[in-house]
């Protein structure tokens, strides 16, 4: 892609828009319509729209902020450029300070592109036909005891072999994106965003030798759960921002999706420089 191709860029904050984050994106604005840019403002342009018609999305915020477009690029990816205004930043690397030479890289058309692995998460249930609900998740899919189920038995099938059952709260299949993120609180391995595996993590099984599984992204991953009582649920949830009760007849397959999200790297720091400054970990 050359810089000739960002004739179209949206502009995309964070739903509690800072007063921060609003002078940023009016700077952002005035400059990129000096250089004949359309730009589509997300206070006045819906995110499918944007996703629709843009050739660049600009996010201000945190990483939910990036997250909160993944499930709307089901059918169009768009590359995105992450401007860290939240707390963490593993997705958006670039400072606000930053941002304006980080422009002018691109528009010169010095920038590299990740394209972090996708999952897509469907949910059968039985006596239907087809897909309940589909979903796509650039972190992780995770699936949680809700309310007041006791236990619950999750078994988990990889090309419809059985790999496990355990009772416990949950498991989180996660992409090496998303493996610094609630399944690294799980007790889950830091992964490479370049690779293309997935991880699977038990919350809180009741087997305590229960670890961890890191899987080829090219399997397909089947989930079916068991709650103590018929009329008790689950909750599913995609990269914390969708989410579906499930129940004993539902079905759940994870593979890769098909897109790849393209992320715009920050010219200025390195996964690793990120690791280092976000966990204080000695890499």
């Amino acid at each position: 892609m050359s810089a000739n191709s960002f004739k179209h860029i949206g502009l995309v904050t964070s739903y509690a828009a800072k007063q921060e984050v609003e002078i940023c994106k009016a700077s952002l604005k005035a400059w990129l319509l000096k250089r004949s840019v359309t730009v589509l403002d997300d206070s006045d342009t819906d995110i499918e729209t944007i996703v629709r018609e843009a050739d660049l999305i600009i996010c201000l915020g945190g990483d939910g902020t990036i997250l909160r477009l993944v499930g709307k690029m089901i059918d169009r990816v768009v590359p995105v450029l992450g401007v860290n205004l939240g707390s963490l930043g593993f997705l958006t690397e670039v400072k606000v300070d930053e941002v304006f030479d980080e422009l002018k890289s691109l528009f010169l058309g010095q920038f590299e592109i990740e394209h972090r692995l996708l999952l897509n998460a469907m949910v059968h249930r039985k006596g239907e036909n087809g897909v309940v609900r589909r979903f796509q998740a650039l972190n992780d899919i995770v699936i949680n005891r809700e309310g007041l189920t006791r236990y619950m038995q999750v078994e988990l099938k990889l090309n419809h072999e059985l790999v496990t059952r355990f009772f416990g709260d949950g498991v989180i299949v996660a992409t090496p994106t998303g493996s610094t993120a609630y399944s690294l609180s799980a007790g889950g391995p830091i992964v490479h965003p370049s690779l293309s595996e997935l991880v699977i993590t038990p919350i809180c099984p009741h087997a305590s030798a229960l670890r961890s599984i890191i899987v080829s992204g090219d399997r397909k991953l089947e989930i079916q759960i068991t709650c103590d009582q018929a009329k008790e649920k689950a909750l599913l949830t995609a990269d914390g921002q969708e989410n579906l009760e499930i129940d004993n007849n539902c079905l759940v397959e994870v593979t890769a999706a098909v897109n790849r999200f393209p992320l715009i790297k920050s010219s200025k720091r390195s996964y690793f420089g990120t690791l280092r400054e976000k966990f204080k970990i000695p890499f």
